[in-house]
């Protein structure tokens, strides 16, 4: 399935998108927050089975979309990433990684709302969980602006939460703002 915002659609990850994949993960700028400030270094075999082994995990789960997928424009460029999983809580969790070309342009908070919406209408996803770096300010932005609070855990002290509330009051605030 593929999900359309204005500039951007969301669509399952393809064996095709793996040197794209590559090339992000071994982005250093990218992968700093993620604790890979060098990039991840991963070879084209590396790809191969990180494939294998993601397409065997999920093979006959119908859902959403894959657990993975790649945010590209309406007209295919590709922009970056996005995973999730839902646990037996029913709570997601997501991840989003995009190419630097795209920073500070407003796809990321767009895939962001778009891939939201479509998770709180169509699955009983009641939270979303997301564990960004405190360093990392674009994205603790990102998640304030789409209804994400601060949830430490003494587990997880950098955990940040939305429930479907949050999010459909600050989407709602957002759009009457505009």
């Amino acid at each position: 399935m593929n999900l359309l915002g204005q500039r951007i659609r969301i669509r399952p990850a393809r064996h095709e998108d793996l040197p794209f994949l590559q090339a992000l993960w071994n982005d250093g700028a990218v992968m700093r927050y993620q604790g890979y400030p060098d990039g991840m270094h991963a070879s084209e075999a590396d790809m191969e089975r990180w494939w294998l082994t993601a397409q065997n995990a999920h093979r006959g789960i119908e859902t959403l979309l894959t657990p993975h997928a790649i945010i590209e424009t309406i007209d295919g460029a590709p922009l970056g990433e996005l995973s999730y999983a839902i646990d037996a809580k029913d709570r997601a969790s997501i991840d989003v990684k995009m190419s630097p070309a795209c920073w500070k342009k407003g796809y990321a908070a767009e895939a962001l709302r778009v891939f939201l919406r479509e998770l709180f209408a169509t699955t009983g996803v009641k939270k979303i969980i997301v564990e960004p770096s405190p360093d990392n300010a674009a994205a603790l932005k990102l998640l304030e602006r789409n209804g994400f609070h601060a949830a430490p855990t003494e587990n997880h002290p950098n955990r940040w939460e939305c429930e479907r509330q949050n999010f459909a009051d600050a989407i709602t605030g957002a759009e009457n703002a505009a």
